[in-house]
Formats: structure tokens, sequence, C-alpha cells
């Protein structure tokens, strides 16, 4: 007999894994959260473990909306307004060339909000502790997991086991969950590494976030509050290392000649991180009593701001077919569902992960041509609007149409 039983159980407490719970509970479907993390509600953000920020496009905020978890985002988010690609010169090019996708010229609203992931977490963690079908096991780890009848029993580090009819793998790229199924993957890694840190900074940031193409990756300013921005420097492993190792004199010497005098004086804040850089996709996103979703499933380089929204919309899509199955009364692991929601999701997160991977490598190289051929491709972007136009809707939206949970559809809680 397990210590826990649920509808729905869900190995793994990153942002992707919250917000299913999130979703999943406001539907009054019962549900278990497996968090290895730590509750930690009163660290400031800068103070956090987890240094990053989410750009999230409106339809993932529509979603968070839909599951209690954004009001408290809003004191934390900054508008996006301008993405700009810088591309530098080389040779005989003596001035960089820039191009300026603003949000302006197709909507009265911004491409989205930059939001602290551990605000987002603090969030998120609030709202579960707030759903009464949710347990959410903060510290705590799937030590071993094995099918029954009744569908996948986990062993867990308290000590306990739970037992749920559909386990959902949300673990990150190397997912227990993915590989006890038996579900094969291919990945693949790249000589890169992102460092990630925030500052503070004298001049507005205008809400234009920066991408500048170097020979190593790009590296990117994102807008936070006030007269803050997070970084995004994606640069060759051998260097990531050295750089993490600087003091902080030294780290934001190199910080600023990377800004090239873009945000006036800069001054380092918080911590700093560093992310190898590497790419996976499963075979399939399911298996029997099992669905595989974020980094479980899928992970790419972290360009145009694709991550978490394109995990996001697994959630969506995988929270609406459950809450259906639920009102109807069927089971949530009817192994036609658990299809249904791999055909839904796997040429939106191909077509992103090929993009992805094809806009690295493309830009991230020292080649004269390809340098001609990025110049050429932006120069047509900026002088052309109706290109320019089409590249910001394909970017705010999946190929397959959006979900309807990040329409601005609520979710109705099953009685």
């Amino acid at each position: 007999m397990a210590d826990y039983t649920s509808q729905v159980q869900i190995v793994g407490g990153g942002l992707a894994g919250l917000s299913l719970a999130a979703a999943l509970g406001t539907a009054g479907i019962k549900t278990l959260l497996i968090d290895l993390e730590p509750e930690s509600y009163d660290t400031p953000f800068e103070e956090a473990k987890d240094n990053r920020t989410t750009a999230l496009i409106q339809n993932s905020i529509n979603l968070l909306k839909a599951c209690g978890a954004w009001d408290g985002c809003e004191d934390y988010a900054t508008a996006l307004t301008v993405m700009r690609i810088v591309n530098l010169p080389r040779g005989q090019q003596k001035h960089s060339n820039s191009t300026d996708f603003d949000s302006r010229e197709i909507e009265n609203s911004p491409f989205g909000f930059n939001v602290p992931n551990s605000v987002l977490r603090r969030v998120l963690c609030t709202r579960l502790n707030n759903l009464p079908e949710v347990t959410h096991l903060t510290s705590t780890k799937m030590e071993k997991m094995a099918q029954t009848s009744e569908g996948y029993q986990l062993t867990l580090s308290n000590d306990k086991s739970s037992i749920a009819a559909l386990t959902i793998g949300a673990d990150g790229k190397n997912s227990a969950c993915r590989k006890t199924a038996g579900i094969k993957s291919m990945s693949w890694s790249y000589p890169q590494t992102a460092i990630t840190c925030y500052i503070e900074h004298s001049k507005s940031h205008q809400n234009v976030s920066t991408e500048t193409h170097y020979p190593a990756g790009p590296f990117t300013l994102v807008p936070m509050m006030g007269k803050r921005s997070s970084i995004v420097w994606v640069e060759e492993t051998r260097l990531a290392k050295k750089y993490l190792a600087l003091g902080d004199d030294e780290f934001s010497e190199e910080l600023i000649n990377k800004i090239k005098g873009r945000l006036g004086s800069v001054k380092l804040f918080g911590k700093r991180g560093g992310f190898p850089i590497s790419a996976m996709l499963s075979d399939h996103f399911y298996s029997p009593n099992l669905a595989l979703i974020a980094e479980a499933a899928h992970a790419l380089p972290p360009i145009a701001a694709q991550g978490l929204n394109l995990s996001l919309r697994d959630v969506a899509v995988l929270a609406e077919l459950l809450i259906d199955q639920n009102k109807a009364d069927k089971a949530l692991n009817d192994i036609e569902l658990l299809k249904e929601y791999d055909r839904a999701r796997r040429f939106d997160v191909v077509s992103r992960l090929a993009a992805a991977d094809g806009l690295n490598r493309f830009a991230s190289n020292d080649s004269a041509i390809l340098h001609k051929v990025r110049d050429i491709g932006l120069s047509a972007v900026r002088n052309f609007s109706p290109l320019r136009h089409l590249m910001m809707k394909s970017g705010m939206t999946s190929p397959l149409g959006t979900p309807s949970l990040m329409s601005g559809k609520e979710i109705e809680r099953n009685q």
C-alpha cells in the first residue's frame, strides 16, 4: 500500500512541473508533485539559487493566469517591447548593423514580460500551497520507479512511496522517468556554456532586449525592473569557465567590454551561473501510464526565448486533455489520450528544436561568408516589413495554433 495515492504524480519541480501541478490542482485533479528543491519563499530573487530570468510570451502568461499564478509576478515583470539583433563589424565593415523587431508594429502589447525564475517559482509554490488537491513534496527525490497494474509506484527519499494511474516525467534532460520507461532519445552537446548574471546600469534599457552575435555565441541583455538587466552570455566553454572563476571586479570588466557602453555605467549584482548548452529530443513523449514534458521530452539551446515557452505549451496541451478526460470521468492514463498529446506536441517541438539548433550554429561561428550572409539577411528583414512581421508572429505562436489554456480560457473546477 502506497503512502500517497493520487490521480496524477509529477516527478520534477521545475517551472514546467510546478505549472502543470497548478493547472491540474485548479481543476480539482488530485496531484502529487515530487520536487528536489527546498521551499525558499523568503529568499530575495538576487540571492536565489537560480539566477536566470525567463522572457514569457503573452500566451504563456495567459496559462499562468489560468493557473492562478501570475498576480505575484507582476511587480517583478518587465515588458519586452523591442528585440534588437546586432551583427558586429568584420573585415572592411566598420560599423555594427542592427535590426529591431518592435512589437508595436503588429499589436498594442509587448512581446511578453521578463520575470526572474526564482520569483516565478515562489509564486507557483504559493499557489500550490493553496490548492487542497495538490500535495507538494519539497526536498524530495524519486529513488525508484516500478510499473504495477495500477500505474507506476515510486519509492521516495522521505522513506515513503506513491502511486498514480498517470506519472508525468518533468525531471529534466537526464530524466529518470524517461530512462526507466525505456523511451529512447537523441542528444548532442555544443562547445558552449551560457553564463548568467544580473547587472544594474545608469541608462534606461527602454524595454529593449539586445542580442549581439559574437563568434562564440550570442550575448543577450534582457530588461528587468528599473535600471536592471539580466544577461545570457553564450561563450566557448573553456573561456566561460575562466570568466566564471574571476573575481567580481575582473568579471565586471569583461562584461563591460561585451556591453560596449549601451547601458552606461554597469554594476554586477547577485549571483553568477554557468549552464553547459546541449540539445535533446525523445523518440516519444509518452509510454503506458507515463507522459513526458519540458526538458524530460526535449531541450534546445537558449535562442530567442523559446525554452520555457515551448515547455509551457506542453503543459497547456496535456493539462487540457487531462482536465477534459477527468470531467468525462474517464481514465487519465488512457493510451489514446497520451498518443494525442504526443501528436499535438511533436511538430511544434521538432520545428523549434531544428530552428534553434540551426540558428545557434549559424550565429556562433567566425566564418566570413556566414557573417556576410547574416548581414544580408538582417538587412532584408530590416527593410522588408512583411517578412519582419511574419517572423515576429511565428515566434509568438505555435505552428499548429494556440492551446485553449493559452488563449485566455479559464480552468473550470470539476465538482
